[in-house]
Parts: C-alpha cells; sequence; structure tokens
C-alpha cells in the first residue's frame, strides 16, 4: 500500500478518536467571540455572494433552495404542559394555532437539488397569530413564531469561523476538509459528521425526526425542539426513487388519502451533561435529556402542489429571529443567523421582484 494512503489513514484514525469527544462545557450562558461583529459581515457577505454565483433567471434560497411544499398545518398544544414550561406559545395549554410548513432539501444549488441525492432534509413551521410581538418580523410586518429544523441532530462544523471558510466556497468541501498537507489542519470529525448529515433519501418526509440543531429559549430554560412522526403514521412506500421529485410527489399522494401529524417536542439542556449551546456539532443525548411532547402538528388532507402555492411557497420567508422573546435564538451560529436570513431574504426578492405575502391566513 501506498505510504501517503497508510499516514492518511492512521492519522485520520487517529484525529477522529482526539477529536470525537469534544471538550466545549456545557455553559448555561452564552460565550460571545471576540470577532464575531466581524464573522457576521463575513457571512452576510459570503451568502449574498453565494446566491449571487448560483443564480438562473432566478435567485433561490441560499439553503433548503428546494421546497418539496408548503402545507397548511395545526400546532395543537398539549392540554397538560408542566408548569415551568409554560412560555411562549405553550403559554396556555390546549390552545390551537394555524401554521405553514415548509419541506426542503438542504442543498444551496437548485440545479442539482434531486430529490435521489444525499441531503439533508428540513422541515420549517411558521406558526401565525402568536401570543406576543416577535424579535424579528419578515419584511411582510406579520408577526409569526418560527421553529427550522433538519433530519439530523448536529450540524458538521462547529463554529461561525470555519462555517464562513465553507460558505465562501461551498462546493470546496474537499478542501474545507483537508486545507493542507498538516494532519492537525484536517476537519476528520466534520467529514464523519458531514457523511451523517448527507444521507440518502427517506422514502417519506413524513418518515425522519427533525431537529432544530441550535439551541433556543423556553422562558428561562435553554432547550433545543424537534418534531417526530406520530407513531403508527400510515405513509407510502411504493414511490419511483428515480424521480428527481419523488418526495413532493409522494407527500402529494400522502397527503390526498389523509392527514399526517408530527409530535413537537423540547429536550431541556443539563448542565451538568455535555450539551453546549455554542457548538452545534454536540449532540444532546436523549439519555442525558428524554425529549418532552409539548405539542402536536396536524396536517389536514389537503393538496398543495398547485402553480399558486407553490409560488406562495417559494416567497415565504422563514428565519429562527422570527420569534417570541421567550423562544430567543441562543448561541453562536443563532447570532449570525439573526443577520444573515434577513439580508438573504431581502437580496432574494430584491433580485426576482417579489415580496413576501402579506396574507398568511388560510
Amino acid at each position: 500500500m501506498n505510504k501517503a494512503v497508510i499516514c492518511i489513514s492512521l492519522c485520520t484514525g487517529l484525529l477522529i478518536n482526539a477529536c470525537s469527544d469534544n471538550n466545549n462545557s456545557a455553559s448555561v450562558e452564552e460565550i460571545y467571540q471576540p470577532d464575531e461583529a466581524g464573522q457576521a459581515k463575513e457571512a452576510v457577505a459570503n451568502f449574498e455572494q453565494l446566491l449571487e454565483d448560483y443564480k438562473t433567471s432566478y435567485v433561490a434560497r441560499g439553503a433548503h433552495a428546494k421546497a418539496h411544499a408548503c402545507v397548511r398545518a395545526l400546532f395543537n398544544v398539549n392540554h397538560y404542559i408542566e408548569p415551568s414550561l409554560r412560555y411562549g406559545i405553550f403559554v396556555k395549554p390546549g390552545q390551537q394555532y394555524k401554521a405553514w410548513i415548509r419541506f426542503s432539501n438542504g442543498h444551496f444549488d437548485l440545479s442539482v437539488s434531486k430529490d435521489q441525492k444525499n441531503d439533508a432534509r428540513g422541515m420549517a413551521i411558521k406558526i401565525l397569530d402568536p401570543p406576543g410581538e416577535p424579535l424579528q418580523v419578515a419584511a411582510n410586518h406579520v408577526p409569526t413564531q418560527d421553529f427550522l429544523m433538519t433530519n439530523s441532530p448536529v450540524f458538521f462544523v462547529e463554529n461561525i469561523h470555519d462555517y464562513n471558510d465553507l460558505v465562501a466556497e461551498p462546493a470546496a468541501l474537499l478542501g474545507f476538509i483537508f486545507p493542507g498537507w498538516n494532519p492537525a489542519t484536517w476537519r476528520l470529525r466534520e467529514m464523519s459528521l458531514a457523511k451523517k448529515t448527507l444521507t440518502a433519501p427517506p422514502v417519506s418526509l413524513l418518515v425522519p425526526q427533525y431537529y432544530s440543531i441550535t439551541a433556543y429559549k423556553l422562558g428561562p430554560h435553554n432547550i433545543k425542539f424537534s418534531a417526530r412522526p406520530c407513531a403508527g403514521q400510515e405513509i407510502n412506500s411504493m414511490v419511483d426513487e428515480t424521480d428527481p421529485d419523488f418526495l413532493r410527489n409522494n407527500l402529494q399522494q400522502e397527503l390526498e388519502a389523509g392527514e399526517a401529524c408530527f409530535d413537537f417536542l423540547v429536550q431541556l439542556q443539563i448542565t451538568a451533561k455535555k450539551m453546549s449551546i455554542e457548538d452545534p456539532t454536540v449532540e444532546w443525548k436523549e439519555s442525558d435529556s428524554p425529549f418532552i411532547p409539548m405539542a402536536r402538528i396536524t396536517i389536514p388532507a389537503q393538496i398543495f402542489d398547485t402553480p399558486e402555492q407553490m409560488a406562495f411557497c417559494e416567497n415565504l420567508s422563514f428565519a429562527p429571529w422570527h420569534a417570541l422573546p421567550e423562544h430567543r435564538p441562543i448561541g453562536q451560529f443563532n447570532r449570525i443567523r439573526e443577520k444573515v436570513y434577513p439580508a438573504s431574504s431581502n437580496y432574494r426578492h430584491t433580485h426576482n421582484q417579489t415580496q413576501v405575502p402579506a396574507d398568511l391566513t388560510w
């Protein structure tokens, strides 16, 4: 075997083992980086350049560019909520909210985002008429509570400096993982996490559990949230996975046949455990802090795959900071997203000569 190959194999094993146990402490308070303001400006510039580089006649989102669907949904707060968890959306047990849910592929390049490819899958919830004023609203000035999730509990980049390096050259993932010949600079843990994040497609968008990845407040608590498919939910497993839009087409068939549902859950940070709010590569283990059911999401039977509704879906703007103060996003990635998401949305709508829909009612 080639000596270089042997060296790479040995170093890979050693470094993954060395890095697999992340040392970030479970601080309750946010830890601000000294260059964070500069990193935020760089992130905005990188995302605007990303949108420009991959636009065609249309400027898509800089992440989760391909929408499978925007569906109407009901967000029903459970009739019993532990009193210590009754904040924000959950302040009134039994409350029902109307919502929109966008399902998506994670890739930034719309032209290559085919459903059969390995990728992340997204589920973004926009709750209408929340009980309070959000920290941020879209350009339509309509208050909503947004919950953004993907089908992986962790991200594959641990800090905003590295993330900016990746977004600056998003197609050069190999160069991001191996920036030079020095094994000490190789991002092997990130490579391992990326492989777990960019997975084969599910047979149905109703199958995965979706996770917030980053941390948020729930009143005084630090939490992550998740949407888990309801037990016993029927899905259509007879699909043509060679169809580049099979996830959308299958979801339409499933929702023509009947309703679907997810349980919305929260997971409390336990400071004695390794549950970082700053590093999204650290998984919060359910064995340390089990998920707590908070609401039932019902997606009624419906037809969503119409030109009008798909255009409506494209023009919606989802963002983690479309949030009540009781659900404030926390951690370095969320602080950067406070700047990046509105800038990206404004750039996209300006170049497409479109507007965020003013009427979200249904």
